[in-house]
C-alpha cells in the first residue's frame, strides 16, 4: 500500500515485479473479508477509464493479511486526523489545566551521564554494521509516495 496526500492505493504486483492492478483506498474504504478466514479479502480494482472489477486476494500467512489491514487503518487514521485539524475538530490542547500553582516549583536532577548524547555513551569497538534494507523488487513507486 502506498499513499500521497489523501490518495491511497493498494498495488497488486505480478510475478515479474511490475504492477498489474491498483485498488484505491479512501477514508471510508472497507476491506471486505470472507466469512470463514482472516487471510482472504475482496478488493475493488480500478482500471483506466474508470472500469472496475472485484478481485479475490489471499495471503498464506495471517501476519501478512494483518499488515494490510493495519496499513489501511493507519492511512485512514492519518486522513481523519488531517481533516479534524483542518476543521478544528481535533484539539491538541488538553482540557485539564496542568500549570503550576502559586509558589510551586519543579526540580530536576540530571547527572553528568544523563547529559551525554547517545553517541557519546557508546563504547568504542561496539559499533554495529548497518545494512541497507533491500526493496521488495516490485514495480517502481515514486519517491514522493509514502509506503505503508
Amino acid at each position: 500500500m502506498v499513499a500521497k496526500g489523501p490518495k491511497g492505493l493498494i498495488l497488486l504486483e505480478n510475478e515479474k515485479g511490475g504492477y498489474f492492478a491498483k485498488s484505491p483506498v479512501e477514508a471510508d474504504t472497507v476491506l471486505e473479508g470472507v466469512v470463514d478466514s482472516s487471510r482472504y479479502f475482496v478488493l475493488k480494482v480500478v482500471g483506466e477509464g474508470g472500469r472496475h472489477a472485484f478481485v479475490g486476494v489471499g495471503f498464506s500467512q495471517r501476519s501478512h493479511a494483518f499488515d494490510l489491514k493495519s496499513a489501511i487503518q493507519r492511512f485512514q487514521n492519518i486522513l481523519k486526523a488531517e481533516n479534524d485539524a483542518k476543521s478544528g475538530g481535533g484539539s491538541l490542547i488538553p482540557d485539564q489545566d496542568f500549570s503550576l500553582g502559586q509558589g510551586e516549583e519543579i526540580k530536576i536532577n540530571l547527572g553528568k551521564d544523563k547529559l551525554k548524547s547517545p553517541n557519546e555513551k557508546k563504547k568504542k569497538g561496539s559499533k554495529k554494521k548497518r545494512t541497507k534494507k533491500k526493496s521488495s523488487g516490485g514495480g517502481v513507486v515514486p519517491d514522493d509516495w509514502v509506503t505503508f
